[in-house]
């Protein structure tokens, strides 16, 4: 898929909005997945927001490699075209939107000719970005719109819906750095599984704060 660059915006169907922001606002740690995203007479549209099976911290996540190529190997068998996998989302919990040099260091390692990112936290703030690879590396901080696309909306159901599919797909874990002991342990990183609890579901905000 090429794109005409630079494009005015990046739109967003109201259901994948839903989703991005339930997915931030759930989960208590970072989280982040993939998504689709399709060109149209209009530019760049996301089409959905993917949660991949990963491991997560107070300030990382980590896509786990075999559900990603799962999902992949789903998405073709199923008649789906992988090179519309052209979103990549992460949320930064309760912290402002700054683009970290990790973001940044994944999204260049990022296979394809462009890729639309996604920065969220758990205040429903959002960045965008678009980063086209050839012919040269060129980025781009973009206005993220939203499509309403006339679908039934029931965002308690999707709440409940993204909130099992957090506890079967996400692994938490504390990252303690150990300093008692020997010099030859001093320094050591250690993760430690730690139990993933939701906060009891908070009234639900209107559309006020969606985007940037």
């Amino acid at each position: 898929m090429s794109v005409l660059l630079p494009p005015r915006e990046i739109r967003i169907r109201r259901r994948a909005l839903d989703k991005l922001l339930l997915y931030a606002e759930r989960c208590p740690m970072e989280i982040g997945g993939l998504g689709t995203v399709t060109q149209d007479s209009q530019g760049l549209l996301i089409t959905d927001v993917l949660l991949l099976a990963q491991k997560v911290s107070a300030w990382d996540t980590e896509l786990d490699a075999e559900g990603l190529f799962d999902y992949l190997d789903r998405l073709v068998a199923g008649g789906g075209d992988a090179a519309g996998v052209r979103l990549w989302w992460h949320s930064h919990g309760d912290m402002d939107l700054i683009w970290s040099d990790t973001d940044c260091a994944t999204i260049a390692n990022l296979p394809g000719d462009f890729w639309v990112a996604l920065l969220v936290n758990r205040r429903g703030e959002v960045a965008c970005r678009l980063d086209s690879f050839t012919p040269r590396r060129q980025t781009w901080e973009l206005p993220l719109t939203e499509l309403l696309d006339g679908e039934d909306r029931d965002l308690e159901l999707l709440r409940r819906s993204i909130d099992r599919e957090i506890l079967e797909k996400v692994r938490a874990y504390a990252v303690v750095e150990e300093v008692v002991g020997s010099e030859s342990t001093a320094g050591l990183i250690t993760e430690y599984p730690i139990p993933l609890t939701l906060d009891p579901a908070p009234p639900r905000r209107g559309d006020a704060g969606r985007g940037k």
